[in-house]
């Protein structure tokens, strides 16, 4: 009975499995896989699945799947989780390159254990619109996010609103993350979000806040560096005036290490 290895890692209350692709076989990345490792009651448990494959050019590529087994583009706080786990495994600090679905990125461990990652520099997929009458943009930071101005951040409205906005026709078939923020000043934002593939209100996301800040700072509201508050923690985001260089730093830590049998999930 084969037992897979795996680490499991949180950036801020958003948590992640890691898998090395020398230990599962493509044939296996099966979505009911995926959903079921990271199934909350009767799998490891997890909002994604991360498998890190060798790269040519770079130091790794990552494959980001939501809970529901579905692959994904990017996962902001799970990258920095697997830069945290590469320095664990190499023993390493020094700039260090990946590649994801949607760019490649760099990352270096600072002193104090935070993770400073390079993000991809997010572009407008739309103007002004108002899906059922909530008014935002659509902004694509490595993920797709819509992205609103919200006085209610509580759990309820957010999962409500954003269920429905997360599948309102004009977002399909793909569907879309939705952030809703808070403007507290020219430094700090607090977000909350609703993550599609996950069907939850997150307690992180960092993709969803770089698309945030950037809507903000290209509209003059805040300025470099942002810092951005979420109920799992909070994250740090730099970026020049001209948009070439885009930063977020927060931290990555890990839970526990384990194997499962492949065969349970099958």
């Amino acid at each position: 009975m084969k037992k897979i290895p795996f680490y499991k890692y949180h950036a801020n209350g958003n948590d992640f499995i890691i898998i090395s692709s020398r230990d599962l076989d493509i044939e296996c990345r099966k979505g009911s896989l995926i959903s079921s490792l990271c199934s909350r009651h009767m799998g490891i448990g997890a909002d994604g699945l991360i498998i890190i494959s060798p790269s040519n050019k770079y130091d790794f590529y990552i494959d980001y799947y939501n809970s529901d087994g579905n692959w994904e583009t990017f996962c902001a706080n799970g990258s920095r989780c697997v830069a945290k786990h590469h320095l664990a495994l190499k023993n390493n600090n020094n700039i260090l390159q990946f590649e994801t679905g949607a760019a490649v990125h760099s990352y270096k461990i600072n002193s104090d254990g935070l993770v400073s990652m390079s993000m991809k520099i997010p572009v407008y997929k739309s103007g002004c619109i108002a899906p059922l009458g909530i008014k935002g943009v659509f902004v694509d930071s490595g993920a797709r996010h819509f992205i609103c101005e919200s006085n209610r951040l509580d759990d309820k409205y957010v999962f409500e609103m954003g269920r429905k906005i997360r599948n309102v026709p004009e977002f399909q078939p793909k569907g879309i993350n939705v952030n809703f923020y808070r403007l507290i000043n020219s430094g700090q934002i607090k977000i909350k979000t609703y993550e599609k593939g996950v069907e939850q209100v997150m307690l992180s996301c960092s993709s969803g806040s770089a698309a945030v800040v950037f809507h903000l700072a290209c509209n003059g509201f805040v300025t470099s560096p942002v810092m951005t508050f979420s109920d799992g923690g909070s994250l740090i985001y730099t970026f020049d005036d001209g948009w070439q260089e885009f930063y977020c730093e927060g931290p990555a830590e890990h839970c526990y290490s384990g194997r499962f049998n492949l065969a349970d999930f099958r």
